[in-house]
């Protein structure tokens, strides 16, 4: 039998595939940091009688400062960028980098004391 011309479905056109922008993809990440600290966060107790792991709260702040610290670098790179944008991106990198440094400082020696190390 011949197949008629309206019988045949046109066929899907599909978008060419476009990878996600380098901002998405640091977000993204920044979520799967979260996520790996959180599960280990609530694993943590199973292998140490049922303690919870205090004082640790500034870590938390880590990826997210660390996320943003890169967007804002990566900002800055982009040559098409205005100046006024460019320098707001510096005091957010410079901001961003203090506040890394501030909760690396309060968070790792509660983590150690933890872990008993």
């Amino acid at each position: 039998m011949r197949e008629r011309p309206e019988d045949k479905k046109p066929q899907e056109e599909k978008e060419p595939y476009t990878p996600a922008s380098p901002v998405k993809r640091i977000l993204a990440w920044v979520g799967v940091v979260y996520m790996v600290l959180l599960v280990g966060l609530n694993l943590y107790p199973f292998f140490h009688g049922g303690a919870y792991l205090t004082g640790v709260a500034p870590l938390f702040a880590c990826p997210g400062i660390a996320g943003l610290l890169i967007i804002a670098l990566y900002t800055l790179r982009q040559p098409d960028e205005t100046y006024s944008k460019k320098a707001s991106m510096v005091v957010l990198a410079l901001v961003c980098a203090v506040g890394l440094g501030v909760s690396l400082v309060l968070g790792i020696p509660p983590l150690l004391e933890g872990l008993g190390g």
